[in-house]
């Protein structure tokens, strides 16, 4: 089981990552989109274009993000409006003060999916620890009450 301080640690290292990639002059993040389009060219057999890749990249890269903050807040659903509220700043920062890169509704959706995606894979593990966490709770309600029996 994934801990929350955990995840609340590899969030913030993967947010970095994030702004890095979407924040940044494009050129600073070339190497991601290459390693990107060698593996979707490769996995493909060569017959994915790079508008495709782009589209399968930017759902990949909100995978991560749904996952932790699905763990971190144990509510999947609201990792999801994260993630969309995330992009959707993303793309007004781009649309606003970087004119070198293309903001899009688009990336909005598919960054959505990939949290979407993420929040589900993550749901057995925040349904783990919920469950133990009221486990938890209910052992300590019933040594309090035996307490209060003497």
């Amino acid at each position: 089981m994934i801990r929350r301080p955990l995840a609340a640690v590899l969030l913030a290292c993967y947010s970095v990552v994030v702004a890095r990639l979407t924040l940044a002059d494009p050129a600073a993040g070339r190497w991601a989109f290459e390693l990107a389009d060698a593996a979707a060219w490769r996995a493909s057999d060569g017959r994915l274009e790079w508008s495709e890749t782009e589209v399968i990249a930017n759902v990949a890269l909100f995978v991560p993000a749904g996952f932790l903050l699905a763990v971190l807040l144990g509510r999947p659903l609201l990792a999801v409006a994260v993630t969309v509220l995330a992009s959707a700043c993303i793309e007004l920062a781009q649309q606003r003060f970087l004119p070198t890169r293309v903001p899009s509704l688009a990336d909005v959706w598919h960054n959505g999916l990939g949290g979407l995606i993420g929040a589900v894979l993550a749901a057995p593990f925040s349904q783990v620890g919920a469950r133990a966490a009221g486990r938890r709770s209910r052992r300590a309600g019933s040594v309090a009450q035996r307490a209060g029996q003497y």
